[in-house]
């Protein structure tokens, strides 16, 4: 029987951490070696957020590495993140979700964060897409289902941010104290997740007076119900990562335990 291996949620912040060292990556490092090995990971990232639930495939027997962001540093688009594809897993995971399969490689809010916690790219990685025209409920609801990939040996690495708002970001200023309204948003998350508060997780746009400040779009608050929904009958989160970057973005993390 494989071994259970955990259920975590990731902020992944700018594309500039996979080129700078800083308290962020340093605490990626870390976890990197607190992670079991997994057979396989599945990501669901804020960036693929589109009008249906679909599971990626390729047709090489790696993932392209996708450069889904513009104006950074020439060292940025010098990396590359060729995890191995693995189209029976990717199949029987649309079969699990009646979703339909799409080749595509992976973008930068999955192989960012995957940089450094399997930094040698030899685990099958494939990718689930964000539905944005369902509610909040149904990406719980996803999430139940993919329970069961966990005890198959199958990762699940939701990839967004708790707060994103990218018009009230110190862009000049990694290290910027944080707002009050990101942390108010930060901390509301923070104990929902913690005392597996789904309700509060799926009602936030009315029970967190400053959650559409922290997110005027959805893309990267949805990848957290999914990994809340992931989350077996047993288990608790457990808070990683509570670092806030540039002023606005928190980049906590959770885990199952």
């Amino acid at each position: 029987m494989s071994e259970l291996m955990p259920s975590l949620f990731l902020g992944h912040g700018s594309p500039m951490n996979l080129v700078l060292e800083n308290s962020f990556t340093e605490s990626l490092e870390s976890l990197s070696r607190e992670l079991p090995t997994p057979k396989a990971i599945l990501v669901i990232s804020a960036h693929w957020y589109t009008n249906q639930t679909a599971v990626s495939i390729s047709s090489g027997i790696a993932y392209e590495t996708l450069y889904d962001f513009y104006g950074f540093p020439p060292a940025l688009y010098e990396l590359s993140y060729k995890s191995p594809s693995n189209n029976t897993l990717s199949k029987r995971i649309a079969t699990l979700l009646d979703a339909p399969l799409v080749e595509r490689g992976l973008d930068h809010g999955a192989w960012m964060p995957l940089y450094y916690l399997f930094p040698k790219a030899s685990i099958p990685v494939i990718q689930l897409s964000i539905n944005k025209n369902l509610p909040m409920i149904s990406h719980v609801k996803i999430g139940e289902k993919l329970q069961a990939l966990r005890e198959e040996g199958i990762m699940i690495i939701g990839s967004g941010n708790v707060t994103h708002n990218l018009n009230m970001v110190d862009f000049y200023n990694i290290n910027a104290p944080a707002v009050q309204w990101a942390k108010n948003v930060d901390t509301f998350i923070d104990n929902a997740f913690t005392t597996n508060d789904v309700d509060s997780l799926v009602r936030i746009e009315t029970l967190c007076p400053d959650f559409k400040t922290a997110h005027p779009s959805l893309d990267h608050y949805l990848p957290l119900l999914y990994i809340a929904g992931s989350r077996m009958e047993h288990e608790h989160f457990r808070s990683i990562i509570p670092l806030f970057q540039n002023s606005s973005l928190s980049m906590r993390g959770f885990i199952t335990e």
